[in-house]
């Protein structure tokens, strides 16, 4: 999260010794790490060399180092839903707001339950709803595309991209279209707008309740 949320005052004096903020900046220099870390698992697995067999030797070794904190959200059944998987954007946020706290105690030596709250904010928001709202939105364009663009393969590529938005289609045209026939065109092309808008109006919102919080005193 930007620094300039914090620099009305707040944190205009250290209340912590120095060689306790020095040890947060050094964690939250391995979370960074291991963080990045994380990311090259995600990637490697997503990658496979022509020919290539078994798996990539440097994501075995890897998954040695960043599977056991994963593993702690795996088993959390509600974060895989189908062909999502949710898992390593919880495991990542998570280590983000440890990450930002021990940067920020270890710049300013304090920290607040507002700074907290903001930081919780601004890391479900970026790691978490933010990504769905694209995700949703870069499908349903997709599916747009499709409504205007027919060809022999449109019905399959319709159908796989219809068993992951096809709940979100039926909730907006129940929200929006309630009783009315409307034609597929149309209703693609209302879901779009309609989380388009939500998208810029939730980014406004948080932006502003973060702001609100890290100028709590408390």
């Amino acid at each position: 999260m930007d620094d300039t949320y914090y620099n009305g005052g707040l944190f205009s004096f250290s209340s912590a010794p120095p060689w306790l903020m020095g040890i947060a900046s050094f964690l939250a220099a391995l979370i960074s790490l291991y963080s990045l870390l994380i990311w090259v698992r995600i990637v490697l697995t997503w990658i496979r060399l022509p020919g290539q067999s078994a798996q990539n030797p440097l994501s075995h070794y890897l998954g040695k180092i960043v599977d056991p904190y994963l593993n702690w959200f795996r088993n959390i059944s509600s974060l895989r839903r189908s062909n999502i998987d949710l898992t390593p954007l919880i495991a990542l946020a998570v280590l983000s707001v440890v990450q930002s706290i021990l940067r920020l105690f270890g710049s300013y030596g304090k920290i607040t339950v507002g700074m907290v709250f903001a930081l919780l904010l601004s890391t479900l928001w970026s790691f978490l709803i933010s990504p769905i709202l694209w995700f949703v939105m870069a499908l349903l364009g997709v599916r747009l595309y499709f409504c205007y663009k027919r060809g022999p393969n449109t019905m399959a590529y319709i159908k796989m991209i219809d068993s992951l938005v096809g709940g979100v289609l039926n909730w907006v045209q129940s929200l929006i279209y309630r009783g009315k026939a409307i034609n597929d065109r149309q209703l693609v092309l209302t879901s779009l707008i309609f989380f388009a808008v939500v998208y810029l109006s939730s980014s406004a919102l948080i932006r502003v309740l973060v702001a609100f919080f890290a100028k709590l005193s408390f």
